[in-house]
């Protein structure tokens, strides 16, 4: 009895301290109110990606795009062996 008594405690309290300490007043953090606050500027800051992963993400596009034209390359010059 005492180890259910003991799990039903422990549920309860850490319960009531996520209650308390983390979802009470999450609502006002980012409310669509505060959002419409925002200048384009802060909304800019907040949405766009870091430069760094800009340049990754082309220089990945780039990749594939020489690869998939090096592939119709090959695939042309081993048309015309056969």
């Amino acid at each position: 009895m005492y180890k259910e008594q003991r799990k039903a405690f422990v549920a309860n309290v850490t319960a009531q301290v996520i209650e308390r300490h983390m979802v009470r007043g999450l609502d006002k953090i980012s409310s669509p109110l505060d959002v419409n606050d925002l200048s384009d500027e802060d909304i800019l800051k907040i949405a766009s990606e870091l430069a760094s992963v800009g340049r990754k993400r082309d220089f990945s596009m780039d990749c594939q795009q020489k690869l998939r034209s090096g592939k119709e390359i090959f695939r042309g010059i081993m048309g015309r062996v056969k």
